[in-house]
């Protein structure tokens, strides 16, 4: 198994407040991406210590909570208090939060958890398919029908999130267990990504044999920039076919 990972600041932002992590143990895996937003500065601290913390906990407690599950939703909530504590203490970190997305591999499993709208995918020989679940108002209207997936498509409000990291004092966090085979591939990101390309593209590009596993993050982040680069943007690949070195 490898991964590879990378960000940009885009087109037109001026601060990078996306952040991530990842760590390779000899029996598992973690990858973290958050986004973060708030005042000057406030959001790059948002997602810092959202990936940071979240990284911690895991780190501290896999022997402790073998509920897999359970410990990645355990981690992002001791995440948010402590942004949550923060943004309520100091006038310059006021209404800061996070999206978090963070995947847990261990041999055949893979246990995703999410708030917010970045997002992971799974590419295995069966197809290419969003795992996580997008708290957005797009996707809520959406999810009732109100708009349409053509409408979502320029929807003036798409980047308007209905869960975050730290802007609250509880967060609630979706979390999925799954088979996780050789040749599989996970993909984590934040809508700087997905909201410049087509899951179709993104699918194209995980698709091409031809490109090593940094190619391929590093050609998505490109074409992110070339449709528009509106947004921050960070990409993490995990392969569970490639050899660690």
């Amino acid at each position: 198994m490898r991964v590879y990972s990378n960000t940009d600041i885009g087109m037109i932002r001026d601060l990078n407040e996306d952040y991530y992590d990842n760590i390779i143990e000899e029996n598992w895996a973690l990858l973290i991406v958050a986004d973060g937003m708030g005042g000057h500065k406030a959001g790059e601290v948002a997602s810092m210590m959202a990936v940071e913390g979240i990284k911690n906990f895991i780190c501290e407690n896999t022997s402790r909570i073998t509920n897999r599950l359970e410990l990645l939703e355990k981690a992002i909530e001791e995440g948010n208090k402590k942004i949550y504590g923060l943004a309520t203490s100091s006038e310059d970190c006021s209404n800061m939060g996070t999206t978090v997305v963070l995947a847990f591999i261990e041999g055949d499993c893979l246990y995703a958890a999410n708030v917010g709208d970045s997002r992971a995918y799974l590419m295995n020989e069966y197809g290419f398919k969003q795992i996580s679940r997008d708290h957005s108002l797009v996707n809520d209207l959406l999810h009732y029908g109100t708009i349409t997936e053509e409408e979502a498509k320029t929807y003036n409000r798409k980047n308007v999130i209905t869960r975050s990291v730290g802007l609250e004092e509880a967060v609630e966090v979706d979390s999925i267990a799954m088979e996780f085979s050789k040749g599989d591939q996970l993909l984590l990101c934040t809508d700087g990504l997905n909201g410049q390309l087509e899951d179709s593209e993104i699918e194209a590009v995980l698709r091409d044999s031809a490109l090593a596993l940094e190619d391929k993050v590093e050609k998505l982040i490109d074409m992110a920039n070339e449709a528009g680069g509106t947004d921050n943007v960070t990409v993490t690949l995990f392969d569970n076919e490639e050899v660690a070195e």
